[in-house]
């Protein structure tokens, strides 16, 4: 996985159990949240995120 744990909200224990608790009511699994902030963040600074859907599925093939 790509590092994300420099952003707040990975540090903030209360912000992180609202994700925890949201992820779960969604049946999104955290991992797979994490991936796809860390996949958003690599391409923030990018002109054009070229590859950023394929990234963003295989991301959510976790989910199967």
């Amino acid at each position: 996985m790509k590092t994300i744990d420099d952003l707040p909200l990975w540090q903030d224990k209360k912000a992180h159990q609202v994700l925890d608790e949201l992820s779960s009511k969604h049946q999104v699994p955290t991992d797979v949240l994490k991936e796809l902030v860390a996949i958003e963040k690599q391409h923030q600074h990018r002109e054009r995120a070229r590859g950023i859907y394929d990234d963003f599925d295989n991301a959510f093939e976790q989910m199967d």
